[in-house]
This record gives structure tokens, C-alpha cells and sequence, in this order.
């Protein structure tokens, strides 16, 4: 075993010889099929935790904007999606917290990712920027809160930033079953990465997948 020292939110690869070794979750992994599979079970657990978010279908041809309406619908859901709080740091177009708000004051993050990683590494990178931001900005905080508060006067600070449920909703091509063999490779990984991220600051993740 290659020698080396990490924590787990950290990932190396190192070379020893002809070996090829990956660090990733505090253990190391020659990458081949133990990696795979170690790959394979952390992402089929991350997908397999329970969630109470329900959301509409999807139909070819629709845009992000109108899932969100539709979405918007439900009882118990509010639309944030295009509602970005700008901040001395957070300027120009702002920052969008979430698309929607949902019953228990889930932040839910909506992408289609029709080709390609590049559409869900967006959706990770704003699930942390969020987080973040909730976490360690003042302003971005109060701006937030005070949107809620006129939106859910049911919803309590706390409710929301306690714990941060952040539930990240995809619609993959052809609306097919999220799994470890349908989600790219290169974002099987990203996921863990923001996963390992969020819950370093006190958030949950919970993915949800959208249908066609």
C-alpha cells in the first residue's frame, strides 16, 4: 500500500511502480475493479436514501422554467428558481440559492442533464456555493430568510438551516432511472465529492430522480 495521509473528504492518486492507487473515503484503492466497485456501493447508497420530495414528470421538449412552475404547483412547494440574492460578494446576477423550496424546507436544485457531465457538475458546484454561502454569509443568510419568511411563515429558521436538506432533482436523457450504471462516471464522483463536502458542513443530501 502506497504511503500517504488524507482525510476523508480527500482524493490522490499515486503511482508505485506499475500500480495505480486512488485514495478516496479515508482508504485506499488500486484502481481497476476494486475501485469500481467500492465506486459502485458508495453511489448506490447515496442514491438509496429515503426522501419525501415528489415531483412532477418531465416531458421531452419542456424547458428547466416550466418544470419549475409545475413543480411550483404542488401544495407545499415554492418557486425560487430565477429569485438569486445579490450580496456585496454575490453581485451582477446574484446567487440562486435553489429552484424550489420544498415542504420541510428542503432546498431542492433542479438539471437536466441530457449529454455529458457538464450540466450536473453545474448542479453540484451550486448545491456547495449555496451551502456555503448559508453558511458563512450574513447577508445571503438574512436575504434568504427574509424570502421565506414572506413565502412560508410556517417554516422556522432553524427548520431550514439546522440541517440543510439539500435534495438534488435530475432528469437524465430519455427521463431513465438514476443508478450506478446509468449516471456518468466522471459524475459518480463529483457526487461523492459534494456529498463528502455538504456533509462537512452540517447539510444532507438526498437525490431525486425526475421522469420523462
Amino acid at each position: 500500500m502506497p504511503s500517504g495521509t488524507g482525510t476523508a473528504a480527500s482524493r490522490a492518486e499515486v503511482l508505485s511502480g506499475a500500480a495505480h492507487h486512488f485514495y478516496w473515503q479515508g482508504s485506499w484503492y488500486e484502481i481497476g475493479a476494486e475501485f469500481v466497485e467500492a465506486l459502485k456501493r458508495d453511489i448506490t447508497e447515496v442514491l438509496h436514501r429515503p426522501h419525501k420530495v415528489t415531483l412532477p414528470v418531465w416531458p421531452k421538449g419542456k424547458d428547466e422554467g416550466w418544470f419549475n412552475e409545475e413543480a411550483d404547483r404542488q401544495p407545499g412547494y415554492d418557486l425560487f428558481d430565477k429569485k438569486t440574492v445579490r450580496t456585496k460578494t454575490f453581485r451582477g446576477g446574484g446567487l440562486e440559492i435553489c429552484d424550489l423550496l420544498g415542504p420541510e424546507g428542503q432546498l431542492i436544485m433542479v438539471k437536466k442533464a441530457d449529454s455529458g457531465s457538464s450540466g450536473l457538475s453545474h448542479l453540484f458546484a451550486q448545491a456547495r456555493t449555496a451551502i456555503e454561502a448559508l453558511r458563512y454569509d450574513v447577508e445571503v443568510r438574512e436575504q434568504f430568510l427574509a424570502r421565506v419568511a414572506e413565502l412560508r411563515p410556517d417554516l422556522r429558521p432553524e427548520d431550514i438551516l439546522a440541517t440543510p436538506t439539500v435534495v438534488l432533482a435530475i432528469r437524465l436523457k430519455y427521463g431513465v432511472p438514476i443508478t450506478a450504471e446509468s449516471l456518468f462516471a466522471f459524475s459518480q464522483v463529483s457526487l461523492l465529492q459534494t456529498d463528502v463536502a455538504l456533509q462537512g458542513m452540517g447539510a444532507k443530501v438526498e437525490v431525486v430522480p425526475i421522469y420523462a
